[in-house]
């Protein structure tokens, strides 16, 4: 969580929202993200965390409100081209080409037959000795590290990671937490983060923001954050 952060803004949210039907999915949401910080997002079940990630991917439309990456509008970009403009996510649901093999998954990804580029990556997450191995044969932790590298392959300036802890054991998580931190640094990227597993984005992330029904709550580092009244009543309760 040391490594040092830019006041340049990658991407900016403003009064950002989306209803679907009657509800309201997200509220009036406004958040900026600074180049080089791992920024956390959290919030009870139904916060509105996903749905915030699928509108800046381009997988969900707003209802109202403006999202700018680098100064310049995303409005109604596809997600291809959003991909394509250095912003690259995982799913909480993972969705990796389960039938090609891990290497294939990578290449795809990097537009590329470059098998040394992709065995690198391949790694990076420690499933070189896998490449060959149908992505649908990995066990769950690994398939969920394969989809992080997957993501990397596109070259990303910022890598949005949708509960890439779910499902993992403790030190699997420990694991995953060097391997964020490792990937900021070499790479030199920007990292926003969903997780429910609060005590890993209080050692992870830089600035934590908390949703709760649609509404950003509190933003500021995990100690602002942890003595929030509105997030302890909100969200972490015993958990302070």
């Amino acid at each position: 969580m040391s490594a040092p952060t830019s006041t340049n803004n990658l991407l900016e949210i403003e009064q950002l929202s989306v209803c679907f039907g009657g509800l309201q999915a997200l509220d009036r949401v406004n958040l900026s993200i600074n180049e080089g910080e791992i920024l956390g997002l959290i919030g009870p079940n139904g916060a509105g965390k996903t749905t915030l990630f699928n509108v800046i991917t381009g997988l969900t439309a707003p209802s109202h409100g403006k999202l700018r990456w680098q100064g310049n509008s995303l409005a109604g970009k596809k997600p291809e081209q959003i991909c394509r403009l250095g912003l690259a996510r995982t799913f909480q649901n993972l969705r990796l080409f389960r039938e090609l093999s891990c290497i294939n998954n990578l290449q795809v990804a990097m537009g590329s037959n470059n098998r040394r580029a992709a065995l690198e990556l391949l790694a990076l997450v420690q499933l070189q000795e896998k490449a060959d191995a149908a992505a649908a044969s990995l066990a769950y932790g690994d398939q969920r590290k394969l989809e992080f590298a997957r993501a990397l392959a596109t070259k990303p300036k910022l890598l949005l990671l949708d509960e890439a802890a779910a499902g993992m054991n403790p030190i699997e998580k420990q694991d995953l937490q060097a391997l964020v931190q490792r990937v900021r640094c070499q790479f030199k990227i920007t990292i926003l983060i969903i997780e429910h597993h609060v005590p890993l984005m209080m050692q992870l992330c830089d600035r934590l923001a908390v949703l709760n029904f649609g509404r950003c709550i509190a933003l500021g580092s995990p100690e602002q954050v942890r003595r929030d009244p509105l997030v302890i009543e909100a969200y972490l309760g015993s958990q302070r």
